[in-house]
Order: structure tokens, then C-alpha cells, then sequence
């Protein structure tokens, strides 16, 4: 009886073995391939707005104005190419991953201020505006991780962490307005628009990790699944100057502005394995 036993266990002991081996798919290699996904930044869209009300300065003068702001969120698709290599010791894959990574990838501030002053008495009236557009983006990015996983039934499922760099611009234009039914030689400046802009251009470089599934699909395919968060450092942008830099102390441009670069990125892959 006991022999029995031992016989039963040794042979479902073999089965088991044998199963788990035809279940091991080899990842080992280098492999290639393209990628679409979607990538967000954390900062959901903010936008702020208070009205002056209007103040009297004396002799029937009054002061009003308003200001807003803007700004909202990096949020567009994303496409790219990648490859790295892969080494497997029974179900466990280690390995190396690099991507570079172009889309739409920008985000808009705005911001809008005005000022008018009012004499009732004369029924003369100046009126200040001044608003700027930033357009702000990240170009394209690149990763480079080191990658470990399990291998199952022909799935792979792991977590990636290594450095990401990427290139981010902006572009920032400011429009200056000054209107009045004042006397031209009692304006303080002449009336009018007046605009300027400024570019900026930099290379960045953060962290990144992400956790991913892949599925074997022949011998050579996979397709897969990624979450990755690309950790590139928020970045002080100038805003650009007033007229004449700041004529007469109005309009002398907007404090640079603060912008997250950072992103959460969800992408398909489709790879090749040589």
C-alpha cells in the first residue's frame, strides 16, 4: 500500500513538473517594436477669476478691473518605437528596456488683467489690458529601465524602473491694449496694442517606473499592456515682457510661471523577438 502511495505521489510529482515546463514561455533575446498609448500630467485643469469692484479714489474718480487665469493640464496621445533584451532562468525574465516617445503632449496658461479708470465728473476714461498665452510641451521623451518578471502560460508580467529624458519647450506672447477718450497729450502713453513673446527650450531628466503584462502570441509576437510614470521636474517658464520691458512701469510682463512635466503614461506595445 505504501508503495502504491509513493508511486501515485512520484507520478503526479513527474505531471506537475512536466506541465510547468510546457507552460514556460523563452522571453530570452533581443526584441523590438512600436508603441501607442496616452499620457496625463497629474495637475488637473485650475482656473481662478476675481472681479475689483469698483473703488472710488476721490473726485468722483473710480478704479475697476478684473483678472484670470488659466491653466490646464497635459493630456494627448503619444507614439514611439522601442527594443531590449531579455534574460530568462526558468519563469523569471530579467531584462532592459529603452523607448523614445513623440505625440501631443502640451499644455496652455492663460492669464488676462484689466484696469479702468473712470471720471465721472469729466466723463473721461482710460482702460488698460493686458493678457498672455503660454504654450508649453514636452517634445519627446526617452526611457531607459531595467525590467524583472514572472512568465506564465505564455504571459509575462512585470515592473520596470530606471531614467527618463526628455526635451520640453515653450512659447509665451503678451498683448498690451490701451484705450482711452482722454486728450492724446493727457495719455500717458498712446493708445494702442502692443505685443511681444519669448521661446525657452531645455533638456530634462527624472525617474521612471511602471508595472506591464505581455502576451506571446507566436513564437516571435507579443502584444502588451504598460502603466508608466515619467518623472521629468517641473520647470519655471519666463513670460514674456511687457511693451518697451516695462515702459513707464505698466505692462513690464507677467513672474514666470511654474509647470509640471511630469506625466502618467498608459501605452499598447507590439514587439518582435529575434
Amino acid at each position: 500500500m505504501r508503495s502504491a502511495i509513493l508511486l501515485v505521489g512520484a507520478s503526479l510529482s513527474l505531471l506537475a513538473s512536466s506541465a510547468q515546463a510546457q507552460d514556460i514561455t523563452d522571453w530570452s533575446g533581443f526584441y523590438a517594436g512600436v508603441l501607442v498609448g496616452y499620457g496625463m500630467d497629474r495637475t488637473q485643469t485650475e482656473s481662478t477669476s476675481s472681479i475689483i469692484p469698483p473703488v472710488e479714489a476721490g473726485d468722483d474718480v473710480f478704479y475697476s478691473g478684473s483678472n484670470r487665469f488659466s491653466q490646464e493640464r497635459i493630456e494627448g496621445l503619444l507614439g514611439g518605437v522601442g527594443a531590449g533584451y531579455n534574460f530568462q532562468h526558468n519563469q523569471f525574465v530579467l531584462g532592459v528596456d529603452g523607448d523614445i516617445n513623440f505625440g501631443d503632449l502640451d499644455k496652455t496658461t492663460s492669464a488676462f488683467g484689466s484696469l479702468t479708470i473712470d471720471d465721472r465728473e469729466d466723463g473721461e476714461v482710460f482702460e488698460l489690458g493686458q493678457g498672455s498665452d503660454t504654450t508649453y510641451g514636452i517634445d519627446w521623451y526617452s526611457t531607459f529601465a531595467l525590467r524583472a518578471g514572472v512568465t506564465f502560460d505564455g504571459w509575462l508580467v512585470y515592473a520596470k524602473m530606471g531614467a527618463a529624458v526628455g526635451n520640453v519647450s515653450s512659447n509665451s506672447t503678451s498683448n498690451f491694449t490701451v484705450a482711452s477718450n482722454l486728450p492724446p497729450e493727457d495719455m500717458p502713453l498712446p493708445a494702442g496694442s502692443y505685443s511681444s513673446s519669448a521661446n525657452t527650450s531645455q533638456l530634462l531628466f527624472g525617474p521612471t517606473f511602471g508595472l506591464g503584462v505581455e502576451k506571446m502570441l507566436t513564437s516571435n509576437i507579443s502584444v502588451g499592456a504598460e502603466y508608466s510614470y515619467v518623472g521629468l521636474p517641473d520647470v519655471t517658464i519666463p513670460q514674456a515682457s511687457g511693451i518697451g520691458g516695462g515702459l513707464l512701469g505698466i505692462g513690464g510682463g507677467s513672474d514666470p510661471i511654474e509647470v509640471t512635466s511630469s506625466i502618467h503614461v498608459l501605452k499598447g506595445t507590439l514587439k518582435y523577438h529575434f
